[in-house]
């Protein structure tokens, strides 16, 4: 079975129907990811509705601006739901530069304060500016995952060193995936994680169109391609892997 460490369940209508077809292919756990205050308190939502659907709560760098010492508060208190895995999904996106560069990185430092207080892992976006964010996860004592990881072979081991897993998502399968491709083969078989990132990244044969968490099943036969690896023993060993990131997991 696998688990979809990676979506947003608040994009959709039809939840209901992509679970069923998601189950139907072997998907056995979701992650439902918040970006800003409205998607937070949706995962939460979702993930106590669902049995098999847990959540990630916080601020995207896009939405530094949204972050207030309420949604804080709300946060510290909503991480003791045991469906909470994590803080996420947070981080620094140099890309776009949808908030300013100082106001994202107050947020996500004290997101990751938070996160060290409490003593959880987070999932980090980070876009072209891995650099900037190593320089500060050196000052926090945290684990978690580098979602949807583009920072190439360059930055490979110094995520490793962190002691962060490596999230592949639908680009891996991407025929142009070249380095994408050599990260994989370079990174340890205990420390990946796969995701979707639903509604978004669709992989091939679906590159393009509205991305489900059914479609996990072609990042798992890739990952397994590339390691050269039964995907029976994939599965067992990214379960692992997700016990392991996010130890609340383990406990349900």
């Amino acid at each position: 079975m696998l688990i979809d460490t990676h979506l947003h369940l608040d994009e959709f209508d039809d939840i209901e129907e992509i679970l069923d077809r998601a189950r139907g292919v072997g998907v056995s756990a979701f992650v439902s990811v918040g970006y800003n205050i409205e998607s937070s308190r949706f995962s939460l939502s979702v993930a106590r509705r669902f049995q098999d659907v847990f959540a990630l709560l916080g601020i995207h760098p896009h939405d530094a601006g949204e972050l207030t010492e309420e949604f804080l508060t709300w946060l510290s208190e909503a991480t003791n739901d045991k469906k909470v895995l994590g803080i996420g999904e947070i981080g620094l996106d140099y890309y776009r530069n949808l908030s300013p560069r100082g106001t994202q990185i107050e947020v996500f430092e004290r997101q990751l304060t938070l996160a060290q207080e409490l003593s959880i892992p987070v999932s980090l976006h980070i876009r072209d500016a891995y650099r900037e964010a190593f320089n500060i996860l050196k000052g926090f004592d945290v684990r978690g995952v580098l979602h949807c990881y583009s920072g190439g072979i360059s930055f490979l081991e110094e995520a490793l060193s962190h002691g962060f897993f490596i999230g592949f998502d639908g680009p891996v399968t991407f025929h142009n995936a070249k380095e994408t491709i050599e990260v994989v083969k370079r990174c340890p078989l205990d420390r990946i994680l796969i995701e979707t990132d639903a509604p978004y990244l669709a992989p091939e044969p679906f590159r393009g169109k509205r991305n489900e968490p059914a479609n996990l099943i072609y990042i798992a036969r890739k990952i397994s391609e590339i390691k050269e690896i039964e995907i029976e023993e994939l599965e067992k060993i990214l379960e692992e892997n997700v016990k392991k990131c996010f130890p609340r997991y383990a406990l349900q």
